[in-house]
């Protein structure tokens, strides 16, 4: 096949168009407007992690999974803009990687379209699980087939029973079901994408849209050592390496192995460290055939047809069936992680199946188990080499145990402050009594991230709670460091005393709301999540509602309006929130938690 890309720029039209779009560009690029920040292409994990986040909480299900699997695997695949508006179901789970002390799996994504392949020819892409549940790849791609084949209803497993060749027209991402057969437009995916961003704690402001996984990507790789090499292969930068590098390794998935390793999660040494512990634990064949009916009977049928050519053999529908029952596994195997992180809100709850199997008690003693699996698993040294250092972080481990026991027994006593002659009697330091000691007037004032360690970016009710009771990031409870420091004799700025005011009465209702009804404290918790999930409200939206309505409010309160009167503050455009309408939500929502039969 002829190669006419060369000739294109001796075309005095192309030259000319090309020669004013980059004159356009570089003038962009030096206007003030322009970002010069080094982060304004690529994403940070906290920002990855953020807007994952932010895309699994989205109203519009469909679109909200669609980014989180887009970002996931765009980012660990290197893919580009094309690449995902064209990528279809040509999946194909091919043998482990003979890793230690687990084989990795590895899922590649088939393609024959894309502007870099204008040859058409058939090049692969690698996808594996990653260490950290919450930023795997394959559990965000679960999520969408599973979403698309049993709420979209997309025909994908029965067209291939019945060996009808349009199943290979469906696209993975697309933004209405009615779109799935066709290929998507740039513009398609980058507003979904916008979407997305828009609803996430801190203004995403970047200067990509859909390249920015494939750069956030390419720096991690740098990063990590990886060769230039390695990123040319991984990135599909090969046309210029020749026959190798266009017509050998795009084909194999295993040819940028390295990267894949590296951007799972699991270093530069992933052969002989690829301690992946959800993976070890079994899902219940019945499990997953409640999410793919007839998804066996469908790969033997298919198989036997391939075998015995009774039909027009369909390799590629077989190894599509057997990546959907993959993806079945291992959307078992991060539910566990999907329920902690996003509660009532995640979006499989609707699924009776899914419903049915979280309620019993198989699936707690599964919970266990994975739980357990990646503790175990995550706790070992990476390397012989590392064991002075796994000693270190035993020991740091140890420490923070020891403080959240002691702060379990004292959380009792900080919810009932102690009586300020009872303190006395037993020579209990009370904030009252630290406040008149002569050295708290010479102490500084220090901020409340700095003193109490309070974390910023939180996103969901699950971690407002642990931050509040237990603590997170390696933290202590701030309650009980702001009593350590008011002892020490150290005052708190005004600014951390507000700050501290937001965020404790949250917690501290949902504790109410458990104590009144003799409720878990995880059902409690999930009244708060339901009503964030229904009513698309942020952390801090959530936090300001709850805070507004609290009861402990003096009633002879000078200033402002009155509880009821007032409004949650919201970003310009939506509507307000009055805090009897929060209230009615709050009510609706506990009746609604209470009537379920799900086991907490």
């Amino acid at each position: 096949m002829p190669d006419d890309e060369a000739k294109f720029p001796s075309q005095p039209y192309i030259a000319g168009v090309t020669s004013r779009a980059k004159a356009a560009t570089a003038e962009a690029r030096q206007c003030e407007e322009a970002d010069p920040s080094c982060s304004a292409s690529t994403l940070s994990n906290e920002e990855y992690a953020s807007l994952l986040d932010a895309a699994m909480r989205f109203p519009d299900k469909q679109v909200g999974l669609c980014v989180a699997a887009m970002v996931s695997c765009g980012l660990a695949a290197g893919f580009r803009s094309d690449d995902l508006q064209d990528t279809r179901y040509f999946m194909e789970l091919i043998c482990s990687v003979p890793a230690e002390p687990l084989p990795m799996q590895i899922l590649a994504l088939a393609s024959n379209a894309g502007k870099a392949n204008q040859d058409a020819q058939m090049t692969y892409a690698a996808l594996a699980n990653h260490r950290q549940p919450h930023l795997d790849c394959l559990a965000y791609l679960s999520q969408l087939v599973l979403y698309q084949i049993n709420v979209s209803k997309l025909p994908l497993l029965a067209l291939i029973y019945q060996n009808n060749m349009s199943w290979r027209s469906y696209r993975m991402f697309f933004r209405d079901p009615s779109m799935a057969t066709s290929k998507q437009t740039y513009y398609d995916l980058s507003t979904m994408l916008m979407k997305v961003a828009a609803t996430m704690p801190d203004t995403l402001v970047k200067t990509k849209v859909m390249h920015l996984m494939r750069c956030s990507g390419t720096v991690s790789l740098a990063a990590a050592a990886c060769s230039i090499d390695v990123l040319r292969v991984w990135g599909r930068w090969v046309r210029s390496e020749g026959v190798v590098g266009k017509s050998y390794l795009p084909k194999s998935p295993l040819s940028a192995l390295p990267a894949t390793g590296v951007l799972a999660g699991f270093g530069n040494n992933f052969m002989t460290n690829h301690a992946f512990g959800r993976g070890t634990v079994a899902v219940p064949v019945k499990w997953i055939d409640s999410l793919v009916p007839h998804a066996r009977v469908i790969l033997q049928a298919v198989r036997l047809r391939n075998r015995t050519r009774t039909g027009k053999a369909d390799f590629s529908g077989q190894h599509c069936v057997e990546s959907t029952l993959y993806l079945a596994e291992t959307f078992w195997q991060s539910s566990p992680f999907m329920l902690q992180r996003y509660g009532l809100g995640w979006w499989a709850l609707q699924l009776p199946a899914v419903c049915f199997i979280v309620g019993s008690s198989s699936f707690r003693q599964f919970e266990q188990q994975v739980m357990k699996a990646e503790l175990e698993w995550n706790a070992r040294p990476l390397s012989p080499q590392m064991s002075e250092a796994f000693d270190k972080i035993s020991k740091h481990v140890c420490s923070l145990s020891e403080q959240i026991a002691q702060l379990q027994l004292s959380v009792d006593g900080m919810m009932h402050p102690v009586h300020s002659q009872t303190a006395a009697n037993h020579s209990i330091p009370t904030a009252s009594s630290a406040n008149t000691q002569p050295r708290a007037a010479r102490s500084p004032r220090i901020e409340l991230e700095v003193q109490v360690g309070l974390s910023s970016g939180l996103s969901s009710v699950q971690e407002a709670v642990d931050e509040w009771f237990t603590g997170l990031h390696g933290f202590p409870a701030p309650p009980l460091l702001c009593e350590q420091a008011i002892q020490r004799g150290q005052r708190l700025s005004k600014k951390a005393i507000d700050n501290l005011s937001r965020r404790r009465h949250l917690p501290l209702r949902i504790q109410a709301l458990a104590t009144d009804r003799c409720w878990p404290l995880k059902k409690a918790l999930a009244v708060y999540e339901l009503v964030m999930q229904r009513h698309s409200l942020s952390l801090a939206e959530l936090r300001d509602a709850v805070r507004l309505s609290s009861p402990v409010r003096h009633p002879d309160a000078k200033g402002g309006k009155p509880a009821q009167s007032q409004h949650v503050n919201r970003s310009p455009g939506l509507p307000l929130i009055s805090i009897s309408q929060f209230a009615v939500w709050v009510q609706k929502a506990t009746d609604d938690i209470a009537s379920m039969s799900i086991s907490w």
